[in-house]
């Protein structure tokens, strides 16, 4: 059973690679800070150990000359895997996750959402049962937007994969799908429900086109997707985006700037803060919150144009 070769997969890499197991350990003084909102609570979290890949440069620039770390060459000798169709899985060495998983294309591809890759996330779902599989798009968090990638973390850690179940505003209803949003939920996302493959992939890749179509942005629609299996369905939650970073991120004054450059977990609910400071500032400054996600996430309006749009829906 693949999921008990993964869980034999971590013991043996944290016996064997003395780095990532340091990193693991860790998470155990990660600090943790709740605020709670009308419709969620998110965690503030403060990790050290994330500052890699928050403050990462994605630019074409640094990215064209650095090597990749994902590619199988230049991989620590110490890192193994398993073979998961054209996918590898491995333990991700600077965890969020007590049980943290990269799951990269065997090949050098680009960071691209289609329905095939959609497919196979939520194949990954199906057999990963005890993981959320989620993808952060090329701006939207990857720090490898040049080559292919999920990632996975523990089942039940993320807040929006209760929140999600509670959804009741119905955007689009059909024997086979059920499509919901949440009011007033600090970022705007796409809750997409059912049990059959085909429909769900062909679901979100109308979302994502429908995304692209409201807001145009390259090389494709701007979006985190997290996805479930749960209760004998598929879960899947699209969070539609226009921006990469806050303006905070940028600001020159220390005092001011906040390192903050979510991806699918910062949008699944848990805002991962690599700095001591921004944390004892965020975890008291609710509004300062509401605000850099609100920066990043459609706005009323172009939510509104959206929905409208899936509503017409035909599956």
């Amino acid at each position: 059973m693949l999921q008990q070769k993964v869980k034999e997969l971590f013991a043996s890499q944290l016996e064997q690679w003395p780095m990532a197991r340091r990193n693991f350990d860790d998470l155990n003084s990660v600090q943790v800070a709740e605020v709670r909102f009308d419709a969620c609570r998110m965690p503030v979290t403060f990790n050290a150990g994330r500052i890699r890949s928050t403050a990462a440069k994605v630019d074409k620039k640094t990215i064209a000359e650095r090597r990749c770390f994902l590619c199988g060459e230049n991989r620590p000798a110490e890192q193994e895997g398993i073979e998961y169709g054209r996918y590898t899985i491995l333990i991700n060495p600077f965890p969020i996750f007590k049980n943290h998983l990269t799951i990269p294309d065997s090949s050098h591809t680009d960071q691209m959402m289609n329905a095939e890759r959609m497919g196979e996330m939520l194949d990954l779902a199906h057999d990963l049962s005890d993981w959320a599989i989620f993808y952060n798009g090329p701006k939207c968090g990857a720090s490898a937007p040049d080559h292919f990638h999920f990632q996975a973390g523990d089942r039940g850690v993320m807040p929006v994969e209760e929140e999600i179940k509670k959804a009741d505003k119905v955007l689009y209803k059909s024997d086979k799908l059920t499509v919901k949003t949440i009011d007033n939920y600090v970022r705007k996302v796409v809750i997409l429900e059912g049990k059959e493959r085909d429909v769900l992939t062909a679901a979100v890749e109308q979302v994502m086109k429908a995304v692209g179509e409201v807001v145009v942005r390259e090389p494709e629609p701007m979006v985190n997707i997290i996805t479930v299996w749960d209760e004998n369905e598929w879960r899947v939650a699209v969070f539609p985006r226009r921006e990469h970073r806050p303006s905070q991120f940028f600001l020159e004054d220390e005092a001011a700037k906040i390192v903050f450059s979510p991806g699918a977990v910062d949008f699944g609910g848990i805002m991962i803060l690599p700095r001591k400071e921004d944390f004892d500032r965020l975890q008291v400054e609710k509004e300062t919150i509401a605000d850099m996600f609100g920066q990043l996430s459609f706005t009323d309006e172009q939510f509104a144009e959206l929905t409208d749009k899936i509503a017409k829906f035909s599956l």
